[in-house]
């Protein structure tokens, strides 16, 4: 849990932002996509976190960084294979980004505590740690959005990109506010999460 709770407060919320921003600006289903994102980026953390962890005997001062970059490369395009093959739903529109990941900032700096830390179980629970901090930054932003922006809360069915799970309209539409749409939607994004940052940051005690 001390791994959890050091990963949690120490989460660079900006760049965070930066790895989900484009999530948002997506279109029509900020909150199915950043759910998606945030699955993407567990699964992209746990195995390459996990693989490097059981590698790192094999690690040299000219050799580290070469097995990080093929071991994040290979996670990332797998990972995107198997969710355009299985979860079409869920990665409309955002598919061809999944592999961004594996070679944000943000992913690398965590993947770099493989070589610095003594236990599997702290790998894991930071890997949580990581994850939930930025779960926190982008659904809420990606619910907002879609309620503000589209008058309504809905959620994608994975396996379907013509279907939805289900959609709740709470706006009608004249009290809805296209600023939190699509890519003109980056002013009215850009403060919604500039605002969450803030109360985020205040509420958990720690700077970003």
């Amino acid at each position: 849990m001390k791994a959890f709770k050091q990963a949690f407060q120490q989460q660079h919320l900006i760049l965070s932002l930066g790895l989900g921003l484009f999530i948002l600006l997506a279109g029509s289903v900020s909150f199915t996509s950043a759910w998606m994102m945030t699955i993407a980026l567990f699964l992209n953390l746990f195995f390459t976190t996990s693989i490097l962890y059981f590698l790192r005997k094999q690690f040299q001062q000219d050799n580290k960084w070469i097995l990080i970059m093929i071991v994040m490369a290979s996670v990332a395009t797998l990972i995107q294979m198997l969710a355009d093959a299985y979860l079409p739903g869920w990665v409309q529109g955002i598919g061809y980004l999944l592999p961004f990941i594996a070679i944000s900032g943000f992913v690398l700096a965590r993947v770099e505590t493989v070589v610095m830390t003594d236990t599997y179980s702290d790998i894991v629970w930071n890997t949580f740690g990581s994850v939930v901090g930025f779960a926190m930054l982008v659904l809420p932003i990606g619910l907002i959005a879609d309620l503000l922006g589209l008058g309504v809360i809905q959620f994608a069915n994975p396996f379907s990109t013509s279907m939805l799970m289900w959609r709740i309209e709470i706006l009608p539409e004249a009290f809805r506010l296209p600023i939190f749409q699509g890519s003109h939607g980056a002013i009215g994004i850009l403060l919604l999460a500039s605002l969450w940052i803030a109360f985020v940051q205040q509420w958990r005690g720690s700077p970003s």
